[in-house]
């Protein structure tokens, strides 16, 4: 018996050991991957920055420089989109370091709606002919929301593959407590979510099909 009581309690302790060692090495391994995130936070802020000045100081000198404002928008919206979907995986593969992301994406929903601002800019300016459709997401979802999200999320990246550059995709979330961001949405009365808003033209809410969506930009130039 007192042989048996041994072995039971050995065994008790070597699983609370591994159990421990597997919590810590989560916990190491998500901490790497908030570190990536911030990484690549810190490369786009870094290239828009530099590309944002450009186009200010090129649309200051001379009208003809649009044509080349207008290539590099392009360029870098291909990129942050590219960056946006590698992102939205390292979020993912971190659910225990939660709160950590929650800064850096406050960071990156400020970063994404100046290129919004600046990508509307140089359409108005430059009547440059890109379509720019805003999606608009909750990053803190409820589970019918995360669904609807889900199902969304993969048709507009669809559409992006069929569109390439001449489609800007920026999706946008709605509840992360950032000021420009909730006055942007009111004064395009989004209420609920998943809601695509193409060209400030034609607001579509709910889960929409490619065919409803490629319709309305056709509709909405």
């Amino acid at each position: 018996m007192v042989k048996q009581k041994s072995v039971f309690w050995q065994a008790l302790i070597l699983t609370i050991i591994v159990f421990l060692l597997g919590v810590a090495l989560g916990y190491f391994l998500e901490t790497g991957r908030i570190d990536e995130i911030k990484e690549e936070y810190a490369k786009l802020e870094t290239e828009w920055a530099d590309s944002r000045l450009a186009n200010i100081y090129y649309q200051n000198l001379d009208p003809k420089y649009c044509d080349y404002a207008i290539q590099q928008n392009l360029i870098f919206g291909d990129k942050i989109y590219q960056q946006g979907l590698k992102i939205d995986k390292y979020e993912k593969a971190a659910p225990f370091t939660e709160k950590n992301i929650q800064l850096e994406r406050k960071r990156y929903g400020l970063f994404k709606t100046e290129f919004l601002f600046n990508s509307l800019a140089l359409k108005e300016r430059c009547n440059a002919n890109y379509d720019i459709l805003i999606y608009f997401f909750a990053a803190n979802p409820t589970v019918e929301e995360q669904s609807a999200q889900g199902v969304q999320s993969r048709i507009l990246e669809q559409l992006k593959e069929e569109k390439g550059s001449n489609l800007m995709l920026i999706p946008l979330p709605t509840d992360l407590d950032i000021s420009v961001i909730k006055l942007f949405i009111e004064s395009q009365n989004i209420t609920s979510t998943p809601a695509i808003l193409i060209n400030e033209k034609i607001k579509l809410e709910g889960v929409r099909s490619i065919e409803d969506i490629s319709n309305a930009i056709k509709k909405n130039p």
